[in-house]
């Protein structure tokens, strides 16, 4: 395994990404603001916003969100610079479809592009009925929705947990969906189950596999391209992104641990192609006394190739009353040689 790992990247040092810059997402809401001057330059509107997406589409920023609450399956935010956001009251997917269980309507990191037809794709995560998770296609005429399900789910793993985390990767040739297989619910050693933990770790690979341009079509066969690495990651990795630095040059980020632990963090690794298995591992961002952004994860960057989004709680020790707000940073891939590093910006520019 060591030895593929090593074949697989670039003799080339990439250079370490770092995130050094993040403002919490501004949420405006006419009824329920609960303003307060934050540590990230920012007032907040007082709900969760986990598993945060982004999608530009012309001179409108959206973001799509994890069901939280009662802020509808898939909550909508949108903005006009990636900066100021408002929170839209808006449900972009007001019914679930006929495949999702009606006892469980939790929606599951959403992850939206629009297709060469101009069709808005969205790609999730839904219960199946008496089944496990699966990831699912919902497309719409507009960025904020209605997205309407396809009857069927598109990727099931039944076997292996289910599939969670759903998400859409275009190289600029071929389109790709991207996913975890949620063998943590299965159980194991880890501590993210719902069960004691016991035996050994559960496989959780991120796994990837090619799909029609329109995204709607799956092609070919699924292949792993990262695991858990043990104890270090509490028998998980998930909530996976995607950027081609260039040909032959690929990012691929994920959080590590259990969502709900202080010790969740956002990491990345190199590779030589979408498919290819993934390396050189690091650790972008953390739980810090010193930055209080508690188990911060589930990345993604936007289509600019500088902004990143993604969810932290706004206390440490996951209690009750905490929440799973947006925040946004900056990062810049370096204009010729890897040994340049990945550069953090000021958020302010």
């Amino acid at each position: 395994m060591v030895a593929s790992l090593v074949e697989a990247i670039p003799s080339t040092d990439f250079g370490d990404v770092e995130l050094v810059s993040v403002t919490e997402s501004k949420f405006d809401h006419r009824d329920l603001q609960s303003w307060g001057r934050g540590p990230w330059n920012g007032p907040v509107m007082d709900i969760s916003f986990p598993d945060p997406a982004l999608l530009i589409d012309g001179n409108v920023w959206w973001a799509y969100a994890t069901s939280s609450g009662n802020t509808g399956h898939v909550p909508l935010a949108m903005s006009n610079d990636g900066n100021e956001w408002t929170w839209t009251e808006q449900d972009s997917m007001p019914d679930v479809g006929p495949w999702v269980d009606p006892s469980d309507k939790g929606i599951w990191a959403p992850s939206v592009f629009k297709n060469d037809n101009g069709k808005y794709v969205m790609y999730f995560s839904g219960k199946r009925t008496g089944a496990r998770r699966c990831a699912g296609v919902a497309t719409a005429d507009y960025a904020q929705g209605p997205f309407n399900v396809t009857d069927k789910p598109f990727v099931c793993d039944d076997a292996g947990g289910g599939v969670i985390d759903p998400f859409q990767f275009d190289d600029g040739e071929y389109r790709w969906i991207i996913w975890k297989v949620d063998g943590n619910a299965l159980g194991g050693k880890t501590t993210c189950t719902g069960s004691p933990s016991s035996g050994e770790y559960k496989p959780t690979p991120i796994r990837i596999q090619k799909v029609s341009r329109d995204g709607m079509t799956l092609q070919g066969s699924p292949k792993t391209i990262l695991n858990h690495n043990g104890d270090a990651d509490d028998g998980l990795i998930e909530g996976p992104a995607m950027w081609k630095r260039k040909p032959g040059s690929y990012v691929l980020f994920f959080s590590t641990h259990c969502y709900n632990s202080d010790q969740y963090d956002i990491q990345y690794a190199w590779g030589t192609a979408p498919d290819a298995t993934f390396g050189y591992r690091k650790t972008l961002a953390s739980s810090n006394p010193n930055q209080p952004i508690y188990g911060p994860g589930h990345m993604d960057i936007a289509s600019d190739g500088t902004t990143i989004a993604f969810h932290g709680r706004d206390k440490p020790g996951n209690p009750s009353d905490t929440k799973r707000r947006m925040y946004t940073g900056k990062i810049k891939f370096p204009d010729d040689d890897y040994s340049e590093g990945i550069k953090v910006l000021n958020y302010q520019g």
